[in-house]
């Protein structure tokens, strides 16, 4: 990415100093000024943060959601997998998408690259060109400098999209996930990746809603629960999101430090939709943990989201056994399958209560 964005914008932008000046102001403009987002006060400046920084550390988010597909068998099977990067900026997804995949036996890809910024769309042709030489990744990749809400897909398999849909106007979300859901075969998957701020995730909230309540596509991603509404829609200050661990590349790193940005935890909010129907995991009585453990004195809760709505769970010590003991390795992001019904107002697991514990992403490796 380094040696793609010189090559577009020369040495000076890529400086420490200008380049810590520029990430900051694109930091403040995604959060407190957001008013300024369409608006940098140096646009190549901006772009040389974009690159050097952002796309480098939201790269991997990608690859969450694209192991919770490849567990439960629902990678697109078409080689070469036709991807429509949506936004696709500096190339963030797709970089995250060739190396998540390189592990695929046989993997290769088509990657139609879509923004409207023709300079940030050859520094994303160059680095995933790159990267996907060095991995050993088959990958075509085309770019088209374009409005998304309006350029033409094509046909797809998996079409993505990171950091795009909180910058787009009223309403153009959900018609920009309908599109791509109208562009992939049966068995694609739209998958969007968010920042974790409560607005922008809880926008991807509404998103997710307004697809069910249409009947356009299939939850897949990172809900347990099938229906609307998001249960995390009922308070105004809540809202879902992941914070996964991420050991960032060491330029980024230290950009890191001199920012006081990116804590060593990934954030992002994000929703995987289908068009055809298939549960995130099989079993029944399945809780998405979706916020970090509360130990207190005498008890552990951990709060779920599942088909009965966003519930605490909870073990007192008295109970502990080595039927429920997986709960207690519980993490955000986990998903808790418990053998006891939902009560109210919470779940209690009894010392003969099973539970299991299920990392989507990953392995689908179990603990009782």
């Amino acid at each position: 990415m380094w040696a793609a964005a010189r090559a577009e914008l020369g040495d000076a932008p890529l400086a420490t100093g200008p380049l810590v000046r520029a990430i900051l102001d694109r930091s403040r403009r995604y959060t407190s000024e957001r008013e300024r987002l369409a608006a940098p006060a140096d646009r190549t400046a901006d772009l040389a943060a974009r690159a050097a920084f952002f796309t480098v550390a939201d790269a991997m988010k990608i690859a969450i959601p694209l192991a919770e597909l490849a567990g439960r068998g629902a990678l697109p099977a078409r080689r070469p997998i036709r991807v429509v990067d949506l936004g696709a900026g500096c190339g963030a997804m797709s970089l995250g998408l060739v190396a998540a995949l390189a592990s695929e036996p046989g993997v290769s890809l088509e990657i139609l690259a879509i923004d409207r910024d023709a300079a940030a769309l050859a520094i994303a042709a160059a680095a995933i060109r790159e990267l996907a030489a060095r991995s050993g990744v088959a990958a075509a990749v085309t770019t088209r400098a374009a409005d998304v809400q309006k350029a033409p897909l094509g046909a797809a398999d998996l079409v993505v999209m990171g950091s795009l849909l909180n910058e787009l106007g009223e309403g153009a979300p959900l018609a920009v996930v309908e599109r791509a859901l109208g562009a992939i075969a049966d068995d694609g998957a739209v998958i969007a990746v968010e920042p974790a701020l409560r607005d922008t995730a809880r926008a991807l909230h509404e998103v997710r809603d307004a697809i069910l309540a249409r009947g356009t596509g299939h939850v897949f991603a990172p809900c347990t629960r099938r229906a609307a509404p998001c249960p995390a829609l009922a308070d105004p200050d809540d809202w879902c999101h992941e914070d996964r661990p991420l050991q960032l590349a060491p330029r980024t790193a230290e950009l890191a430090r001199l920012t006081h940005l990116r804590d060593g935890g990934m954030k992002m909010s994000y929703l995987v939709l289908r068009a055809r129907p298939l549960p995130l995991v099989a079993e029944a009585s399945a809780w998405r943990v979706v916020g970090v453990p509360r130990p207190e004195k005498g008890k552990l809760e951990v709060i779920g989201c599942g088909d009965r709505g966003r519930v605490p769970i909870r073990l007192l010590r008295r109970h502990r056994s080595a039927a429920n003991r997986a709960v207690e390795r519980a993490a955000r992001g986990d998903v808790l399958v418990v053998d006891a019904p939902a009560g109210e107002p919470r779940v209690e697991l009894a010392e003969a209560t099973r539970v299991v514990r299920l990392e989507p992403a990953r392995d689908r490796g179990r603990e009782k």
